[in-house]
């Protein structure tokens, strides 16, 4: 795939790894995790999946009868064990004639031993797993690329090609949707999120694009959220009411460049696996 691919490829991931965050409850609760979302993280990262007892088993290499591997089961708590999928199966749907077996019992009431993590641990491993099978590294031309589309999204009028783009030099310079106070509708806004001089909020500096319009903006200015003259200043030139310091296909060239200026050839810095 190509670095455009790929890196589509890490947006598409973190969404997914956002929503099945957003769905796990307290240990043993009751609340149900986005399985359809951990099921295309599970795949990403190259694991399949086999069915046992009623258990939905993920696992990296072929299973084999009383081999050890790490083994991912499917449920509220995303246990993951490094076992063998017979003895996970029994501490998980333990049979009656298994209960009866002290030795069985102490293993089914105490997985300690075999349990490498839970939860938000499981889904890093995962999600971690998934996006080491990506190649996120980039060079000029790669940058290069991404302008030109850009542009060329911009010179059509072809508002979700500007706005792919955006999002992906969005995810290599770390930029954040803009908070409340500078919303605007009918605009898409986004930049630097950061702390002010009295640990206020601030944003900026921001690319600001109007679909509607077909107008891109760049908004290099850092304001704090609780000075009004200036929350007013930057809603101007995001407005267009007030000049921009950048317009048009020069802000797509400024982006290109301040990836280049920070990263240089490399690989863009990835989220966090775990908030």
């Amino acid at each position: 795939m190509s670095f455009k691919e790929n890196l589509l490829r890490k947006i598409s991931l973190d969404h997914m790894r956002r929503r099945v965050l957003a769905t796990l409850g307290p240990m043993g609760g009751g609340g149900k995790i986005d399985k359809r979302a951990m099921r295309e993280l599970l795949s990403a990262a190259g694991f399949e999946c086999t069915h046992m007892r009623g258990l939905e088993l993920y696992f990296q290499d072929a299973i084999l009868p009383g081999e050890i591997q790490p083994l991912l089961v499917l449920d509220n708590d995303l246990p993951l064990y490094h076992s063998t999928v017979e003895d996970v199966a029994m501490r998980k749907e333990p049979s009656i004639k298994e209960m009866i077996s002290i030795r069985n019992a102490l293993r089914i009431l105490n997985d300690a031993d075999v349990v490498v993590s839970r939860k938000e641990g499981s889904l890093a491993f995962v999600y971690e797993g998934a996006l080491a099978r990506l190649d996120l590294s980039f060079d000029e031309a790669d940058i290069k690329n991404l302008v030109d589309e850009g542009r060329a999204g911009l010179d059509g009028r072809d508002a979700p090609s500007v706005r792919e783009i955006l999002g992906l030099f969005g995810e290599l310079l770390n930029l954040d949707p803009a908070p409340a106070p500078l919303r605007l509708d009918g605009h898409d806004l986004w930049g630097r999120v950061s702390t002010g001089t009295l640990a206020g909020e601030c944003f900026g500096p921001a690319v600001v694009y109007s679909p509607c319009e077909g107008i891109l903006r760049w908004v290099d200015e850092r304001v704090e959220l609780s000075d009004p003259h200036g929350v007013e200043r930057f809603l101007e030139k995001a407005r267009g009411t007030r000049d921009a310091d950048l317009f048009g296909a020069s802000v797509m060239i400024y982006l290109g460049d301040e990836v280049m200026r920070g990263q240089g050839p490399g690989v863009p810095p990835t989220e966090a696996p775990t908030d």
